[in-house]
């Protein structure tokens, strides 16, 4: 978990429309609902009732607490009150995590003054912060999310909200890859499906906290955006005259040499290949905008590589033990 604060309504006690139980609210979007709540419950002479709440932060929930909405006190005075008063803490503790209370929601405050980031944040929360995203939920920080809106943001044509559904799009293609990725480096792990799940949970964490692999993950969600889709490679290939050759060469020349197995494990690692191309440039940040490019960055070359390593390995050569990149 990497957000710094979340406030997680519990399920209990009163139903509220404004409120999703599934949510994992920031800071300053859940103080906006207590208010709005509060406002109506009071021309609704309802003002009396509460609502029970975790409050957590850097991971750790701290303190579990009620919303009383006929109090006009902030819900981060409250909080505050709370943390101060809580006699199983040392006094110097209680300064601190309300200190740290402080400092986290001033930041988060300054980014959420930007209406279209504060849109931005919250969808991405809806559609990846709750546990209908599979395998697990991914939480990202403000400063985080902050990285991913400022590299696509300036990528939109027509308007921020007329897109806003294409990026969360293309981040979802982006954790996808990130999930996968993780997958692949837990590989020949013998434990069983829970363990495993958490195991995987905790790698993608990690792989999140890589400053490099962040400014990737940043970069392939960007480039993604502005590109045609991965499935458009297996699209592409069977009109491709390149590939139509290296599967002529495989399939008869080759097989007749060796074995239809051993053709079809290189058929499967040249389709590999081809994914991991494209994976490689949208990481770099660069986009694949159309079946042109694509063609070109990413089928001729990893089609050339594969038919000279094949010719070679028919000339008694044999293959390179370097897969092509």
């Amino acid at each position: 978990m990497l957000r710094k604060l979340i406030i997680r309504f519990k399920d209990d006690g009163d139903y509220f429309r404004e409120i999703d139980e599934e949510r994992n609210y920031f800071f300053t979007e859940a103080e906006e609902i207590i208010n709005r709540i509060r406002d109506r419950l009071a021309k609704e002479k309802r003002a009396d009732s509460t609502k029970s709440f975790e409050f957590w932060i850097d991971g750790q929930c701290l303190v579990i607490s009620q919303v009383h909405f006929d109090k006009k006190e902030s819900l981060q005075k409250q909080l505050e009150h709370t943390i101060l008063t809580f006699d199983s803490w040392e006094e110097d503790m209680r300064h601190k995590y309300v200190n740290t209370l402080k400092e986290y929601v001033e930041e988060e405050k300054q980014l959420f003054i930007n209406k279209e980031y504060a849109t931005f944040a919250i969808r991405y929360d809806q559609l990846f912060g709750v546990s209908a995203f599979e395998p697990f939920p991914i939480y990202l920080d403000g400063s985080e999310l902050n990285q991913v809106y400022g590299t696509m943001q300036p990528l939109v044509k027509t308007g921020f909200y007329a897109e806003l559904e294409q990026m969360m799009a293309a981040i979802k293609t982006a954790l996808e890859k990130l999930i996968l990725d993780a997958q692949n480096t837990l590989e020949g792990e013998q434990t069983d499906f829970l363990q495993q799940q958490k195991l995987l949970e905790e790698k993608v964490n990690l792989l999140l906290q890589d400053e490099i692999t962040f400014k990737q993950f940043t970069q392939y969600a960007g480039a993604s955006f502005q590109s045609v889709g991965k499935h458009r490679i297996e699209a592409l290939c069977p009109n491709f005259k390149l590939y139509q050759t290296v599967q002529l060469v495989l399939f008869s020349t080759f097989v007749e040499q060796n074995s239809f197995a051993e053709a079809y494990e290189i058929h499967l690692t040249l389709v590999k290949a081809l994914k991991d191309k494209y994976d490689a440039i949208l990481s770099q940040g660069f986009s694949l905008a159309n079946d042109e490019m694509i063609e070109s960055l990413v089928l001729s070359p990893i089609l050339q590589q594969y038919k000279l390593d094949i010719e070679k390995q028919l000339q008694g050569d044999g293959v390179k033990e370097d897969e092509p990149q």
